[in-house]
């Protein structure tokens, strides 16, 4: 579903557990984290707070840690 980023708790190069809280949304007026869904190190975050996103938008991309 389409919805907003209201918050992001982590930024590039960061590296990150299975798990670990990524950002806040809303959508249809609910608010949901995002959670890591895997170990790895923020490669990017494609919308900040405040932005709109679409149905199936990537919203962060992970890289493997250590590359």
């Amino acid at each position: 579903m389409p919805g907003l980023v209201v918050t992001t708790s982590v930024s590039p190069g960061q590296p990150v557990s299975a798990g670990t809280a990524l950002m806040k949304i809303e959508s249809m007026k609910l608010e949901t984290i995002r959670r890591s869904p895997r170990d790895g190190v923020i490669d990017r975050i494609h919308f900040n707070g405040g932005e709109s996103f679409e149905r199936g938008a990537v919203l962060v991309t992970l890289s493997e840690e250590g590359r």
